[in-house]
C-alpha cells in the first residue's frame, strides 16, 4: 500500500497547495523528458498557427491597399463631379442650354481622366435656384479588384460620385414678366426701361430694338430667340457695358404668399357688400319756413316746438326745448329765408323726418344729433345748409337730382357740410354737382357707408366740384355702387380708414387725394378715360395722391366706358401729369401698391396711357394675369422709393419711359454660381 497516497487522502492538500506542487520542478529524469517533449510539441502548433496567419495577414494588407486605392479614385471622382457640375451650371445659367450644359461639364470630365460614357449630367429642378433648377453631375467609374476575384468575388467595383451645383439668388428683379405663352418684355418707339439697382427677367422673349434701351444689370428670359436688339447695343448697364444676360425662367416671387392669400380674401368678402338699409320712419307734419309766419308757428307748435321769425335779418328760429324725439315730415324753406333749427340742441336728439330736407332759401343751420330722414337732403343753387356733428341716416329721394333722373340720399347743387365725426348711412349715395361744395365729416373718427343711387353711382361728382370726407381710421368706409368723379377740374378727398370697400367701379376726371389705408375696389379703377386731369385741391394742385395706400382691383361687372382705358382694370390717363402712388411701408401690404385681378379668368391689366407723365409709383404693380402696358409718352418712376412691376406681359411704346430702384428680398438676379450638394 503507498502510504504517500493514503497520507494525502487523510490530509488533503489545499488547492493552493495543489497547483504549487504541480508547477514545482521536478528532479526526477522521467520528468524532465516529459517536459522536454512538452516544449517540443508546443514549438510545431506555433509553426502551424504561423503557418496559417500569415495569408490572411497579407489578405488584409492586400484589402487595406485596394481599399485605399478605391477611396483615391473616389476623391478624384468627386472633385470632377464638383468641377463638371459647377462648370454646367455657369453655362446653363448664361444661355438656358441644356445641350451645351452638357458637353461642357463632359469635357471637365475628360480633362480629368473620365469618358463621356462615365459622367450623366441633367438638370434637378428638385433643387430651386435662382435659374430654375440645379445642375447634378454624376461620375460612375469601375475600379478593378485583385484579391475578391481570388476567393469568388467581383473582379470590379463601380466608384459612383454625384455633385449639385446652381445659381444662388443675385440682383432681385423689379420688372418681371410672367406668361411664358405671352409676348414677354416688348420696347418700342423710343421708349426706355431703367433698373438700375435690380434685374429684369421675363419667361417669354424680349425685344429692345433699335432705338430703345433697357438699362440694369442683369436681364433673363426664357424662349428659343435671345433678346432681339435689332443689332443695336440697346441692353447696357448703368456704366454702359454690356448687362449680364441669361436664358433661364422666372418664378412668381408673391404667388402664393400671405398677402396675395388676404387680398383674394378680400375680394371675396367686397364683392358681396350690401348697401344700407332704406329708412323708414313714421309719417309726420310738414314744416315750411316761409313768409307766412302764422302757418309756420302753428306747423312747429303741432310738434311740441316753437318758431319764431326775425324780420331784420329774415331768420327763423326753430326750437324744441326739453324735447329727446322731434317728428317732422319735409321740412322746406322760402327763397331768401335763413334757418337756424333747434341751436343747442343736445346731440342725444333724435329727428325723424319721414320726407326730405330741401333748401332754395339762403341759409339753413341744423343742430348736431341723429337724423333719420326718409326721403333725402337736396339744396339749391347759391344757397347753405349746415349740420353739426351726428349720425345721419339719410334715404334716397323720390325725386331726381339736378334736373336729371337719377335719385341720391344726398343732392347738392351748393354749399353742404356736416361737422364731425360724424356717421352716413346713405342708402342713395351722394351727388355733388358741378361748381358745388360738399364736406361729409371733418376731423378724424367718422364713418361712411353708402348705398347706389337709382342710377347705379354711390358718389356721383360734377365738374369743378369739391368734395371732402373726415377720416375714418377705426371707422367704416362702405360704398356699394360706383364712384363717378367724371367731372373735370373737380376735387375728391377720400378718407383715411383701415379699409376702404367699394363695390363697383371708382373713376376720375378731377384730382383725387386718397386717404391711407386699403382699397378694395370690385369693379375697375379708371383715372381719366374720359378726360380730365388735374385740379386745385385743398389748396395745392393735384391729379392723384395716395399715400400708404394698397388698392386691390378685382375688374368684376361691366366695365366703365372711355375710350383710352377700354380693357383696362387699372389705368391712369389723360392729363394726369402729378399722379403719386405710395405704398405702405408695413402691415400685411407693405410695400404692395396696385393689385390686379387674381382670378385667373380675368386678363385685364394695367395702363399708363397717353399724357399721364411724371408719375411716381412706390410699391409693387402687380397683375400675375394681365399685362402692364405704358405708351404716347406716359412715364412711371419710383422717384427715390421701390417700382416693382410684376405682369403677365410688360410692353413700352410710343416714347414712355418706366423707372426702377428697389432693394428688395425676392431673389430674381443669376447670382453666383456655387455647390450645393
Amino acid at each position: 500500500m503507498n502510504t504517500d497516497f493514503e497520507d494525502t487522502r487523510k490530509n488533503p492538500p489545499s488547492r493552493k497547495k495543489r497547483v504549487a506542487t504541480r508547477a514545482m520542478p521536478s528532479t526526477d529524469i522521467g520528468s524532465s523528458r516529459s517536459l522536454a517533449s512538452f516544449s517540443t510539441q508546443d514549438d510545431g502548433a506555433v509553426a502551424v498557427i504561423a503557418g496559417m496567419a500569415i495569408p490572411v495577414l497579407l489578405g488584409f494588407a492586400g484589402l487595406a491597399l485596394e481599399y485605399g486605392q478605391v477611396l483615391g479614385v473616389r476623391a478624384d471622382a468627386q472633385r470632377t463631379a464638383d468641377f463638371a457640375s459647377h462648370a454646367g451650371a455657369v453655362t446653363y445659367s448664361r444661355t438656358g442650354d441644356g445641350e451645351a450644359m452638357v458637353n461642357v461639364a463632359r469635357s471637365v470630365a475628360r480633362l480629368n481622366g473620365f469618358e463621356n460614357a462615365e459622367i450623366a449630367v441633367m438638370l434637378d429642378p428638385s433643387v430651386p435656384t435662382a435659374n430654375g433648377s440645379a445642375v447634378r453631375a454624376t461620375i460612375t467609374t469601375p475600379k478593378a479588384l485583385y484579391l475578391p476575384p481570388l476567393v469568388g468575388g467581383d473582379a470590379s467595383v463601380d466608384v459612383v460620385t454625384t455633385a449639385v451645383a446652381g445659381a444662388l439668388g443675385g440682383a432681385p428683379a423689379c420688372v418681371q414678366a410672367l406668361d411664358p405663352d405671352g409676348s414677354g418684355i416688348t420696347l418700342s418707339g423710343g421708349t426706355s426701361l431703367a433698373s438700375s439697382d435690380c434685374s429684369i427677367a421675363s419667361n417669354a422673349e424680349v425685344a429692345a430694338p433699335c432705338g430703345t434701351s433697357i438699362v440694369t444689370d442683369s436681364l433673363s428670359y426664357d424662349s428659343n430667340s435671345a433678346p432681339a436688339t435689332g443689332g443695336c447695343n440697346t441692353i447696357v448697364t448703368p456704366e454702359g457695358e454690356t448687362s449680364d444676360i441669361a436664358r433661364r425662367p422666372t418664378t412668381d416671387a408673391l404667388a402664393g404668399s400671405d398677402p396675395i392669400l388676404l387680398a383674394q380674401s378680400q375680394m371675396a368678402s367686397t364683392a358681396a357688400l350690401t348697401a344700407p338699409d332704406d329708412v323708414v320712419v313714421a309719417n309726420g307734419p310738414d314744416i315750411e319756413f316761409g313768409w307766412t309766419p302764422s302757418t309756420t308757428t302753428a306747423q312747429a307748435a303741432a310738434v311740441g316746438c316753437s318758431a319764431t321769425f326775425a324780420s331784420s335779418d329774415n331768420t327763423w328760429t326753430f326750437a324744441c326745448p326739453g324735447q329727446s324725439t322731434v317728428n317732422l315730415g319735409n321740412i322746406t324753406i322760402g327763397g331768401g329765408i335763413t334757418l337756424r333749427f333747434n341751436p343747442g340742441g343736445a346731440q342725444s336728439i333724435v329727428y325723424n323726418i319721414s320726407g326730405g330736407i330741401q333748401n332754395t332759401g339762403t341759409r339753413m343751420t341744423f343742430a348736431g344729433g341723429t337724423y333719420n330722414i326718409a326721403k333725402g337732403i337736396s339744396t339749391g343753387g347759391g344757397s347753405v345748409t349746415e349740420f353739426g356733428a351726428g349720425t345721419y341716416n339719410i334715404g334716397r329721394s323720390d325725386q331726381g337730382c339736378n334736373w336729371g333722373s337719377d335719385r341720391y340720399s344726398i343732392c347738392n347743387t351748393s354749399l353742404l357740410s356736416f361737422e364731425g365725426p360724424s356717421a352716413f348711412s346713405l342708402p342713395g349715395g351722394a351727388m355733388n354737382t358741378g361748381g358745388s361744395t360738399l364736406t361729409l365729416g371733418t376731423g378724424n373718427g367718422n364713418s361712411f357707408r353708402f348705398g347706389p343711387s337709382s342710377g347705379g353711382d354711390a358718389i356721383s361728382l360734377g365738374g369743378g366740384s369739391q368734395t371732402f370726407m373726415g377720416d375714418a381710421d377705426g371707422g367704416l368706409f362702405e360704398v356699394a355702387g360706383h364712384i363717378d368723379g367724371g367731372g373735370g377740374g373737380s376735387c375728391l378727398v377720400i378718407p383715411a380708414a383701415d379699409l376702404h370697400e367699394i363695390r363697383g367701379s371708382l373713376l376720375a376726371s378731377g384730382a383725387i387725394r386718397f386717404g391711407a389705408g386699403l382699397y378694395a375696389v370690385d369693379g375697375y379703377m379708371h383715372l381719366g378715360g374720359d378726360g380730365g386731369g388735374s385740379a386745385d385741391c385743398e389748396g395745392e394742385t393735384i391729379s392723384i395722391h395716395a399715400k400708404n395706400t394698397t388698392f386691390l382691383i378685382a375688374a368684376n361687372g361691366t366695365e366703365p366706358s372711355g375710350w383710352e382705358c377700354g380693357g383696362q382694370a387699372f389705368c391712369v390717363s389723360a392729363g394726369y401729369s402729378n399722379v403719386r402712388f405710395t405704398a405702405p411701408q408695413s402691415g400685411h401690404y407693405a410695400d404692395l401698391a396696385v393689385i390686379g385681378p387674381l382670378d385667373a379668368s380675368r386678363n385685364e391689366g394695367a395702363l399708363f396711357a397717353a399724357g399721364a407723365s411724371g408719375n411716381v409709383v412706390s410699391g409693387a404693380v402687380y397683375f400675375p394675369n394681365g399685362p402692364i402696358t405704358t405708351s404716347g409718352g406716359a412715364s412711371a418712376s419710383a422717384d427715390g422709393g421701390c417700382l416693382q412691376l410684376i405682369g403677365s406681359e410688360i410692353t413700352l411704346s410710343g416714347g414712355t419711359s418706366v423707372a426702377s430702384e428697389c432693394d428688395l428680398p425676392q431673389s430674381g438676379g443669376i447670382g453666383d454660381v456655387v455647390l450645393l450638394r
